[in-house]
């Protein structure tokens, strides 16, 4: 069930696109449920990796998601087909106008009453936000006692959405940003280790200089956005995701060198009774 609070108009129909308050969006594509895992869709994600981190570790946090939810950043929604069925409302929101948004808002400035949600998504958002403090703040007044913060934020990662990026977070700035707002941190985890940086580098190295050659030759597509060639850039990667999650599932806690170098951290953190 979704909540309507505030039309959006004129949502971006392009992969990224300014909007009437500036802030561009990079469209991802719906996620891929596969044996109750969101992964993102190789149509529209070239680096397939980094998002099997979030999307396994999503699954392993599942039985937080209840109640009303809020996906507070929630872009064009990719994993609303996951965890829309476990919850009892969705109610969706981004800076950015997009269709299917239940309200225009900031992370740091939510339009809703205090404790209206038991559950708060936030992937890969507070980076956006110049006041990451204040986006915990208002997650925490909107949240009700005993709803859960679920959120995902870079650490070792490219700039993105510029110049709407604003900062990183270690495992330890993460935790220190929820507990300041108010919150129990039940669980820090990263995204990956320095094998899961050095394999998304090396996409993203591999996918400009293919685009680099396509300037070069004049194409009128950028070379990595071709069928067959972006086919041979994602195979690796959706074979290496189904050998490692089925050999070991998902990683859990801080674990060999990703204490020091990794893509990103997540936690949930709990608002007390």
């Amino acid at each position: 069930m979704t909540e309507t609070t505030n039309a959006t108009t004129d949502a971006p129909t392009q992969p990224a696109e300014a909007t009437a308050n500036g802030r561009v969006r990079h469209r991802q594509g719906k996620a891929r449920i596969r044996d109750g895992v969101p992964y993102s869709d190789p149509t529209s994600t070239l680096s397939l990796l980094p998002g099997a981190a979030i999307g396994e570790w999503l699954a392993d946090v599942g039985d937080v998601f209840t109640g009303r939810l809020l996906d507070a950043g929630a872009g064009n929604q990719p994993y609303r087909d996951w965890y829309e069925p476990k919850v009892d409302q969705v109610v969706a929101v981004d800076a950015a106008p997009i269709e299917g948004l239940s309200a225009l808002a900031f992370a740091n400035r939510l339009p809703f009453r205090d404790a209206s949600f038991d559950t708060v998504l936030s992937t890969q958002v507070w980076e956006h936000v110049d006041d990451a403090g204040a986006a915990a703040r208002e997650t925490f007044r909107v949240l009700r006692p005993g709803g859960h913060l679920i959120v995902t934020v870079p650490f070792f990662y490219p700039t993105h959405e510029a110049p709407y990026d604003y900062a990183r977070f270690t495992r330890y700035g993460l935790a220190a940003v929820l507990r300041n707002a108010g919150f129990e941190v039940e669980r820090v985890d990263a995204q990956g280790g320095p094998l899961l940086l050095g394999s998304h580098m090396g996409v993203l190295a591999l996918s400009q200089a293919l685009n680099a050659l396509g300037r070069l030759l004049r194409l009128k597509r950028p070379l990595s956005l071709l069928p067959g060639l972006r086919h041979l850039l994602c195979l690796p990667q959706q074979l290496a995701i189904a050998v490692r999650y089925r050999l070991r599932g998902t990683r859990r806690g801080i674990r060999f060198g990703s204490g020091l170098v990794s893509l990103g951290y997540f936690a949930v953190a709990r608002k007390p009774d």
